[in-house]
């Protein structure tokens, strides 16, 4: 009996769950104003932190959660020259939030370009 009940729990599938988090595409406004099409930034943020593609190491890059600024509405990734900082905003005349991204030169104090943003849930592997 009891190996049956081994051969059994043995054969049974696997069921598994991915974390949920956030898919992000984020377009540069200049560029959509302009018409110019770019491929948009993109980005994963889950429990354990944001990730993303870094073109110049040609491999995806995993900012830990405790490095991550952390606000009720925003999030903030900070690199060696510049900060990520991604938010809810509701635009004048819109009734829901827009997610926008910001990128700023902390050293020099201002802002360097901004991006529209899509956030979409998703179970991430």
């Amino acid at each position: 009996m009891r190996k049956i009940i081994i051969l059994i729990l043995v054969l049974l599938p696997n069921v598994s769950f991915a974390d949920q988090g956030l898919k992000i595409s984020c377009f540069d406004m200049k560029s959509l104003i302009i018409g110019r099409k770019h491929d948009p930034l993109k980005f994963t943020l889950q429990a354990v932190g944001l990730q993303y593609f870094d073109k110049e190491k040609n491999k995806f890059v995993m900012i830990e959660a405790n490095k991550l600024d952390i606000g009720e509405n925003q999030v903030t990734a900070r690199f060696d020259d510049y900060e990520l900082g991604f938010q809810m905003i509701v635009f004048k005349g819109d009734t829901k939030p827009t997610m926008t991204m910001s990128k700023y030169d902390y050293k020099n104090k201002k802002f360097l370009e901004h991006y529209t943003c899509d956030a979409k849930m998703a179970y991430i592997e």
